[in-house]
């Protein structure tokens, strides 16, 4: 097993390069995700808070957010497969995100926000997991 953090794997770094994404900056971290440019990510410990700063360092068991060159924010982290599938479709479902591979979540996944109907707060246990409702994302 790798000790390198997750956020630095090949398939994170093929993610945000097919979005065209680059880090925050030093001037950029700690601000609002919604105040900054598009086509940045970075990374936090508060992914259910309404600020939602984002920062340059991963951090243990951090969440990535993302915002696409289009301006639409969205949050990276791991799945099952059966969750992986259920976002692929347009029905509503809970899942449980992690912010790095755990059990079964081995699945890298990107939740737009629009998708999010409910974030809760992490667990802060077993393996860090965040319950989020994703709905149909059509009525937004």
């Amino acid at each position: 097993m790798s000790n390198q953090h997750s956020s630095l794997s090949q398939e994170r770094t093929a993610l945000r390069e097919r979005a065209s994404l680059r880090l925050v900056t030093e001037k950029e971290e700690g601000t609002h995700v919604t105040k900054l440019p598009a086509g940045v990510y970075g990374f936090t410990n508060s992914p259910a808070s309404e600020e939602l700063p984002i920062f340059r360092g991963p951090s243990f068991r951090c969440f990535e957010i993302q915002k696409t060159a289009a301006g639409e924010v969205a949050i990276v982290g791991y799945a099952s497969e059966q969750e992986e599938r259920q976002l692929a479709g347009t029905e509503t479902f809970a899942l449980n995100l992690y912010p790095d591979p755990f059990g079964d979540a081995k699945r890298l996944i990107s939740i737009p926000f629009a998708r999010i109907d409910r974030r809760k707060p992490p667990s802060r246990e077993d393996g860090n997991w965040m319950r989020i409702d994703v709905g149909s994302g059509s009525s937004r």
